[in-house]
């Protein structure tokens, strides 16, 4: 009877630290704690260029990951400083699509989806992805036809090398973008980690980080 009880706790044990294992590897495990400055100015960064984009009678989409079921803290600080940017405008968000990701898959908008919200949009509404650019097919982007709202998106990580920003600006996909700087390890400032790319100072970008090919297929 005793042998039972001890490898039912032994069991217990085993059960509450597999448990555990597995809050922090969703969690980012036992690094550094976050730093929730730099994401935060990424947000503010998303509502001022969102806010410069939004003419009368139109209105903010947000789109980013359900972090409920997988916990992310850089996407909630970035959402956090973005909110905040937008309430000290005394602007506030149209609509908020909250999308369930895979965290072992690529973090991006489902293609038909953000062909959707884009083909629904109006002259002077703003659509805003913390999880990267359109990525279409050619013919999803043929059916769009012209492409009223503006885009702003956040890019962490390699998207430089996944995607051609110049033919998102070209094709009016893009209207800004807050980009990782190609070759440039996680900052404790926003200024040495990220850059805002818009239209004007889209080719100055592309060629910096060395991209003059056609975008990575989704």
């Amino acid at each position: 009877m005793r042998d039972n009880k001890v490898i039912q706790v032994l069991a217990l044990a085993v059960t509450v630290g597999a448990a555990a294992a597995m809050v922090l590897t969703l969690r980012g495990g036992w690094g550094p704690a976050l730093n929730p400055d730099p994401p935060r100015a990424v947000g503010a960064e998303l509502a001022r260029q969102a806010l410069s984009l939004l003419k009368p009678g139109g209105q903010i989409t947000l789109l980013t990951r359900d972090t409920a079921t997988f916990p992310n803290p850089a996407t909630d600080l970035v959402r956090d400083g973005f909110q905040r940017a937008l309430r000290r405008a005394h602007v506030g968000v149209g609509g908020e699509e909250k999308l369930e990701v895979d965290p072992l898959r690529r973090v991006l908008v489902p293609s038909g989806d953000f062909q959707g919200w884009i083909h629904h949009g109006n002259s002077g509404d703003v659509i805003v992805s913390l999880m990267g650019p359109p990525v279409l097919s050619p013919s999803e982007r043929a059916q769009l036809g012209e492409i009223k709202p503006a885009v702003v998106a956040f890019c962490p990580g390699n998207w430089p090398e996944q995607v051609d920003f110049r033919s998102l600006f070209g094709d009016g996909l893009l209207s800004a973008a807050v980009v990782s700087r190609p070759g440039v390890a996680a900052s404790r400032k926003f200024a040495e980690g990220y850059v805002t790319i818009t239209k004007a100072n889209v080719d100055d970008f592309v060629a910096s980080a060395g991209r003059n090919s056609a975008p990575t297929a989704p």
